[in-house]
């Protein structure tokens, strides 16, 4: 009661002042006298019309200056007392440290009945330890302002570190808590399947995420290692138990440390060895991959209704990294669709207005590669955009290019090469990269005399090598109701192989019901004059 008389107190002295404030603003306003002229309007001064000189360096473009010379940082390999293989870059230029483990596991080690599954696991390892939950983990690395985390591809996975120089000690205790004893909760495995499978359900939702997410089982055949794409009835069967017996396979004999940072092998030995002593045993062998079998002549679709740009994808299985011609490939591909100014994103976007831009170029796997080129399109340029898509390949195929060209992308390959180690990060992927092809480590030493010793005769050879003339692995994903004709049309004119129209949904599974509807796209055999990939068996 007595509360009751206190708040309406209250609000009656609230009211007052309020009306009090009110009348004195009125008193103010009537006191202010009302303008009566309009005020002054000075008009500009007139500005002097701008003349330019008609000097004769205007009529010429001015030439880029010279290319800065790149010092390529050093790397130092060494072993660990437990097998580990370190592959080390110091710098001291910035105090801090970035270190990934690797081992040879990754998407390609999963059965089919439960694809997604390496991905799952490796994400649950960074959840925790035994000794500290999710919350508590994060706590602690957020005490050190460090990083610890794992992660997963196709065919290998990793555990990673980033630490300023001052923590690195805690954060090697962290990093090796993670790797000796991750947590693995049924909770945690559970949260993160509800994530993954949210995330089907967004993949499915767009043309773009179809494409992504599909076209390497047709690209590569629905049972290749490559292939797989996971569902919900994939992700469903993933248990702890699979997830410990994956982390039970993270040895060192075998597996990769790459460091770069502002630390030597001397504190590597000392600080992680020492913490690595009692870990022993073999890491994981490479998968043996086979040959691709792709899907090969068809136009596979898939229906997105309403859908107000299709996305077109053509491809095939292209050569190994290792091949000899890697460079002239890679020039071949650039001017075909792997630059602004390439063949096809200068039709498709600047010529017909059909897309924002278009793309080609090769996908490199340890074993092999795919070539696929296309765009995201206006669905009533559908059928259109995959006829000037299949011209430029034609015409790649048909002659050499031209010197402009071959010159403006060997400028466009070296002048980028500084960019791929400006930093302590990318400097530690592009020698990854060259471990995991197994090639050289002084690979880069001679990049820009092999970029500029390629003449327009090997660019040509590139492309009569390594791009094919038919069977085209063709998917396409958009509004059914407005592109189907056409595509059909295209099918009967044999443009990209012998194989008609087949539907897909969004998981790559035929929905129509001539081909049996429901069932996985079959895994066929190549068709006759579709050639090997390029290079050795082993990929460098």
């Amino acid at each position: 009661m007595k509360r009751q008389h206190r708040i309406q107190h209250q609000s009656g002295v609230i009211a007052l002042a309020l009306a009090t404030i009110a009348l004195a603003a009125c008193k103010v306003s009537s006191s202010i006298e009302p303008v009566t002229e309009s005020p002054s309007v000075v008009a500009p001064e007139p500005v002097a019309e701008t003349t330019w000189p008609d000097e004769p360096f205007r009529g010429q473009q001015p030439a880029p200056g010279p290319i800065a010379s790149l010092q390529l940082p050093a790397i130092k390999t060494f072993e660990l007392d437990n097998g580990l293989e370190v592959f080390l870059v110091s710098q001291t230029s910035l105090p801090t440290v970035y270190m990934t483990m690797e081992f040879n596991l990754g998407e390609v080690n999963d059965s089919p009945n439960r694809a997604g599954m390496n991905d799952l696991c490796f994400d649950l390892i960074d959840e925790g330890t035994k000794r500290l939950e999710k919350i508590a983990w994060e706590e602690a690395q957020a005490d050190y302002a460090v990083q610890v985390w794992s992660s997963s591809g196709r065919e290998s996975s990793s555990l990673s570190a980033r630490t300023l120089k001052a923590q690195l000690d805690p954060a090697l205790d962290l990093f090796v808590e993670m790797l000796m004893t991750p947590g693995l909760r049924d909770k945690d495995l559970d949260r993160l399947r509800d994530r993954r499978k949210a995330s089907l359900v967004q993949a499915r939702a767009t043309p773009a995420s179809i494409s992504r997410r599909v076209y390497p089982a047709l690209a590569w055949g629905p049972k290749h290692p490559y292939g797989h794409i996971d569902t919900e009835k994939t992700l469903d069967p993933v248990s702890v138990r699979d997830c410990k017996r994956v982390a039970s396979q993270l040895k060192p004999d075998g597996a990769r440390l790459f460091i770069v940072g502002m630390i030597t092998e001397e504190e590597v030995r000392r600080s992680l060895g020492e913490r690595l002593a009692k870990w022993k045993g073999k890491a994981p062998t490479a998968k043996k991959i086979p040959e691709a079998s792709p899907q090969s002549g068809s136009i596979f679709l898939v229906d997105v209704p309403g859908a107000a740009q299709s996305v077109i994808s053509i491809g095939h299985p292209g050569p190994e990294r290792s091949a000899p011609d890697y460079e002239a490939t890679f020039l071949m591909a650039q001017i075909l669709g792997g630059s602004f100014s390439s063949r096809i994103n200068m039709n498709l976007r600047e010529d017909k207005g059909f897309a924002y831009g278009g793309r080609g170029g090769f996908s490199y796997a340890r074993n092999g590669s795919s070539f696929s080129a296309g765009a995201s399109v206006r669905t009533d340029s559908t059928g259109a955009s995959l006829r000037e898509v299949a011209k430029e390949i034609r015409g790649m195929r048909e002659a050499p290019p031209t010197d402009d060209e071959l010159r403006r992308e060997q400028a466009g390959a070296i002048a980028a090469l500084p960019a791929r180690f400006s930093t302590a990060t990318r400097t530690l992927f592009a020698f990854k990269s060259l471990s995991f092809y197994d090639l050289d480590l002084g690979w880069y030493d001679g990049y820009t005399a092999r970029v500029g010793a390629v003449d327009p005769a090997a660019v040509h050879r590139a492309a009569t090598d390594h791009l094919q003339e038919r069977d085209f692995v063709v998917f396409v994903v958009g509004d059914a109701s407005v592109i189907k004709d056409d595509l059909e049309k295209i099918a009967e004119e044999k443009l990209f192989g012998d194989g008609g129209v087949v539907m897909l949904d969004a998981d790559g599974q035929r929905v129509d019901g001539a081909r049996g509807g429901g069932k996985p796209i079959s895994a066929k055999a190549k068709p006759k004059g579709v050639p090997r990939p390029a290079g050795p068996k082993k990929a460098g």
